[in-house]
């Protein structure tokens, strides 16, 4: 965590009790049934402490539900302090919290402050909206958005000054993540407030359906997390027929990878190039043996089989919703830039950017593992042969992204640059002339 990262999570806490300071001083009418104030914030605590892992940065818990039911039920003053009660007690637990896994406190001081201020914030200003805009469905709905909005808008430029990008980027990741059960929460959060009015004991009996959609969100993404790993092995069961290839699939996601961050695109974007890379050869499961192991050159009609593995691998991921846009990559990791590719014959910017990552990274791989017919290539050599077909096999962007992701091919600072280095490296390239 870098100074300013900490800084910008401490600073949360001065408007926090900024806004809370100046709500609880506003003239109000009675604060509210002090028994359903206790509940909500238990509740809160409860569900703050059961997150669920939407995508690999991002999760989420109920508790909004209920600090939306806060904001509707009580003046703001009041929802803004039982907001902050009821973060405050559910992180404070997390900080006493391990992970089983690492040994490390789940919520760190810094976290609960900042995780407990944003909230404030938020509940602060959805409260102003919802007397500002009346206590109605509409105002309800707009209560909704700021509180939304401005949570994740903290978390976001966290997230952001964390992970160098913009984050705007991230948030539009975000929001197409957890659009849904945000949703539903945020409705339940509604019916909370409408049932529990005057009734306490029927904000507890609420949080079924709440803990109902957290646990349907918890068992979507375990399914998903099963089917990928079941395909995954599928792949896996494909690289082991044949010895030369064994853990290749997992090599070429681990330098697309690579390449794609080089590169500088959205997280969501290299997390679709690994899952695509990490299947590309499935389709080979339909090849036969004396053609996948051939030690010789293949002949036509053998070629042809071969040439089928793309598409009978989009055909088998078409059937895993998880799959719906990374078997396009799959289909098209064989295509050329110049339409020499198969099996489509697509070319230049027709062929998608993930696709064309995996093609580098696969003929990588290719050139620098063993194969029946031939000992592995030197790195210099197959370096060579990827800058000799800059243009016309490969992507000229990606070949470069992807050889200074190599060992030694980014300079620390004060020697030579890659661009300097790259006319040499490509001038080797022709003189070696290699063949795939």
């Amino acid at each position: 965590m870098t100074p300013l990262l900490r800084a910008y999570l401490l600073a949360m806490a001065a408007p926090a009790v900024v806004l809370t300071a100046m709500l609880l001083g506003l003239p109000s009418a009675a604060p509210g049934d002090p028994v359903l104030m206790v509940v909500l914030v238990l509740l809160g605590a409860v569900a703050s402490n059961f997150p669920v892992m939407v995508s690999p940065r991002l999760k989420t818990d109920a508790a909004p539900a209920v600090y939306l039911a806060a904001v509707l039920l009580f003046p703001p003053g009041p929802a803004v302090a039982l907001i902050g009660g009821s973060r405050l007690l559910g992180e404070g637990v997390l900080c006493f919290r391990r992970n089983p896994a690492t040994g490390y406190q789940r919520r760190q001081p810094v976290d609960l402050v900042f995780n407990t201020s944003r909230f404030m914030v938020a509940g602060g200003l959805s409260a102003l909206a919802y007397e500002a805009a009346g206590a109605s469905l509409a105002g309800a709905l707009v209560a909704t958005a700021v509180m939304y909005g401005v949570s994740t808008g903290f978390d976001v430029i966290a997230a952001g000054m964390h992970n160098r990008r913009n984050p705007l980027e991230i948030w539009t990741e975000i929001a197409a993540a957890d659009s849904k059960p945000t949703a539903a929460l945020y409705v339940a959060g509604y019916l909370l407030a409408v049932l529990s009015s005057g009734r306490p004991w029927l904000a507890v009996a609420m949080m079924v359906p709440i803990a109902a959609i957290q646990l349907a969100l918890t068992r979507s993404m375990q399914l998903m997390e099963q089917t990928i790993a079941a395909v995954e092995s599928m792949a896996d069961v494909v690289d082991r027929r044949d010895p030369y290839t064994f853990q290749h699939s997992q090599s070429v996601a681990e330098h697309a990878v690579r390449t794609a961050r080089r590169l500088q695109l959205p997280d969501k974007e290299v997390e679709l190039i690994r899952l695509a890379a990490r299947v590309h050869d499935l389709g080979k499961i339909a090849v036969p043996d004396e053609v996948l192991h051939k030690h010789g050159r293949l002949t036509e009609a053998e070629f042809e089989l071969m040439k089928k593995h793309p598409a009978t691998g989009a055909e088998i991921l078409a059937k895993f919703p998880e799959y719906k846009r990374g078997r396009e990559l799959v289909l098209a990791h064989h295509e050329r830039m110049d339409g020499l590719g198969y099996p489509r014959g697509l070319a230049g910017a027709a062929i998608a950017l993930g696709a064309r990552i995996i093609a580098v990274a696969d003929s990588w791989d290719a050139m620098t593992s063993d194969r029946p017919y031939r000992k592995a290539l030197d790195a210099e050599v197959a370096l060579g042969e990827l800058l000799r077909g800059r243009g016309t096999q490969w992507d000229p962007a990606v070949v470069d992204a992807f050889a200074e992701t190599l060992p030694g091919a980014v300079p620390a600072e004060g020697r030579t640059h890659w661009t300097e280095v790259r006319p040499l490296l490509r001038s080797l390239g022709a003189a070696v002339g290699v063949i795939s």
